[in-house]
């Protein structure tokens, strides 16, 4: 066991979803399902993307699109960058 520091803001927004959800639930226990349902979310986001990236390689012109896009995007930032 340890302790953290967070502002009381914090601190009372968990409180709140430890009301919420019964009496007995420590804000440990609120702290692990946040961090499981970020993780969860972290690797739906990434599944979805490369299920998209997956769909996009398919398509040979839409990735000559993108690719050219992105190249000149990338163009732009150097640009800024250098000052030109």
């Amino acid at each position: 066991m340890t302790t953290i520091k967070v502002p009381k803001t914090v601190r009372d927004r968990l409180n709140a979803i430890a009301d919420e959800r019964g009496r007995g639930t420590t804000l440990a226990a609120v702290l692990t399902d946040l961090l499981d349902q970020y993780e969860t979310n972290k690797t739906q986001a990434r599944l979805a993307y490369l299920e998209v990236l997956a769909k996009a390689e398919e398509d040979a012109e839409a990735m000559a699109k993108a690719e050219r896009q992105t190249e000149k995007a990338i163009q732009i930032l150097q640009a800024r960058e250098t000052g030109r």
